[in-house]
């Protein structure tokens, strides 16, 4: 037992000094402000982080998307989605969510941009703007229910793992978009109403930075049978084959 605390104490020193080194290395290319014009390339942030499953095409279940909104100056909001492997995750376990609930149709879309890094859109939401709503929907709306109120409780909906009050996290950026308000009117959408500027990405971690900030939604009060039995069903209707995708997503660290 002793070892097992020493080495886990280790590690966690070296993932510390790992991201200071990098974010050393980033210097003010890890934007800590959405003031400028798009587009930032790194970005970083300290405040609540929610995690949730990605179900998608090609990654379903094996995925792991997180939704940061964070304010420009002026006040606007800023909605930051970042997806990554959910084998790299640590704090969750497999049968913590509930497998069901609305899924986006645009997640093929969302793996392509990821990819490619940004640099492809071969689907019908082909210009970035409509792309990055379909992405923020994801995050915000994914699982939901008809007829439940959902609105800023999202332990309300399927997929949805659990949040850190409070996190640093550091990313790199696939797209990052500014939505024209004469061209979207997005009032009544879950959690989309004020949306403003959305930044797609990857990220390299996210890191607690106390010990007791972790909520875990655990899917309910069953979840703990469901984990004994093994994830439930999804709903989402199977695909053709296709590549592999997760092997390009970046990894991202659940609180420590």
């Amino acid at each position: 037992m002793t070892q097992l605390q020493i080495g886990e104490g280790n590690r966690a020193r070296n993932r510390v000094r790992t991201a200071q080194r990098i974010l050393r290395k980033l210097g003010p290319l890890a934007a800590t402000a959405f003031d400028g014009p798009p587009r930032v390339v790194y970005a970083q942030g300290t405040g609540r982080v929610e995690f949730a499953e990605f179900v998608g095409t090609y990654a379903a279940n094996e995925a792991v998307l997180c939704h940061i909104r964070t304010r420009c100056q002026e006040g606007r909001p800023v909605d930051i989605v970042l997806f990554g492997s959910m084998e790299h995750v640590e704090g969750f376990r497999p049968g913590d969510a509930i497998d069901a609930g609305w899924v986006s149709s645009a997640a093929p879309a969302i793996e392509e941009l990821l990819r490619s890094r940004g640099t492809e859109n071969t689907w019908q939401w082909d210009d970035n703007q409509s792309r990055a709503i379909e992405a923020l929907k994801i995050a915000v709306q994914q699982g939901k229910r008809p007829g439940q109120e959902q609105e800023g409780r999202p332990w309300t909906r399927g997929y949805t793992l659990g949040h850190d009050r409070q996190a640093h996290w550091c990313a790199e950026v696939y797209d990052d978009v500014v939505l024209d308000d004469a061209r979207w009117n997005l009032d009544g959408e879950l959690g989309l109403a004020d949306a403003h500027r959305i930044v797609i990405g990857a990220p390299l971690w996210v890191r607690a930075l106390q010990p007791d900030t972790l909520v875990r939604y655990k899917g309910g009060a069953t979840g703990w049978f469901r984990r004994l039995l093994g994830r439930r069903a999804s709903i989402v209707a199977p695909s053709p084959p296709a590549p592999a995708t997760t092997g390009s997503l970046h990894r991202v660290r659940a609180p420590e």
